[in-house]
């Protein structure tokens, strides 16, 4: 049975489930890689569509919006008296020489960046990093550098998103790796209670399989950007039902090895 075949019945099938647990390991570990892929796709969608816009929107306002100011010995130099603060729909950018903000005023903010006398901040929800111009070196940075790397940034713009998603789906497939072995000492216990005897490798593999659903289901809800209460035990809890489900379709006796 092809993969496609096996994920599409895996949906619906605990029958199936079970009967996966004689292919090898390397198929298994390319449809866990497929469920990794297919979860991480609406995240990364929206990642990379709110890094696109940000830097967009940051340059574009930078040229046009933002008055001139210049980082000298450390130390921002900006002639406005009051912080100027800039407002859009998916950003915020905050000039300010007069000490008026500082980074815990700015943590509550969500997608800002900031350009404080001695450093600058960048909030997004629920994360806020912040770095000392000092850090850098004695240097010289006015306005139109600021503008001239933002536009250099935003050509090799597709370059760093696309090592994004590598370093998201390697950290997602790890993740995906970790919970399947946890599934898998659940399953040996399902397997014993009922009378199975699962050999570990056989129950990891049903355990690949009885994540597809919640992959679907959260993959859609993420599409959705719609957050679902006590999302991560709710998967867990489908995973370990469709587990349990599947190794009841094993006959009863049933000893395997491998």
């Amino acid at each position: 049975m092809n993969i496609f075949k096996q994920f599409y019945r895996s949906l619906y099938s605990p029958k199936d489930i079970a009967s996966f647990r004689f292919q090898g390991v390397g198929k298994t570990i390319v449809y866990l890689l497929l469920l990794t892929i297919i979860a991480s796709i609406p995240n990364l969608y929206y990642i990379s569509k709110g890094i696109n816009e940000a830097v967009h929107t940051l340059t574009e306002t930078m040229n046009e919006e933002v008055p001139p100011f210049t980082i000298v010995d450390s130390t921002l130099q900006y002639d406005q008296p009051e912080p100027t603060i800039i407002e859009k729909s998916d950003l915020t950018i905050i000039i300010d020489s007069s000490s008026t903000y500082d980074e815990d005023k700015i943590s509550s903010s969500s997608n800002t960046v900031a350009l404080l006398k001695e450093k600058f901040v960048i909030a997004t929800v629920g994360q806020t990093q912040s770095f000392e111009y000092a850090s850098f070196g004695n240097f010289t940075l006015s306005k139109d550098d600021v503008v001239s790397l933002l536009q250099s940034m935003d050509s090799m713009l597709t370059v760093m998103i696309l090592i994004l998603v590598v370093i998201y789906l390697l950290f997602m497939f790890v993740y995906k790796v970790f919970q399947t072995l946890v599934l898998a000492i659940f399953a040996q216990a399902f397997s014993k209670i009922f009378g199975r005897n699962l050999a570990y490798a056989a129950s990891w593999k049903i355990t690949v399989y009885s994540t597809t659903l919640p992959v679907i289901f959260f993959a859609i809800m993420d599409s959705l950007q719609t957050v679902v209460p006590f999302g991560s035990a709710l998967n867990w809890f489908i995973s370990l039902l469709l587990v349990c489900l599947a190794i009841k379709e094993i006959q009863i006796g049933n000893t395997e090895n491998k």
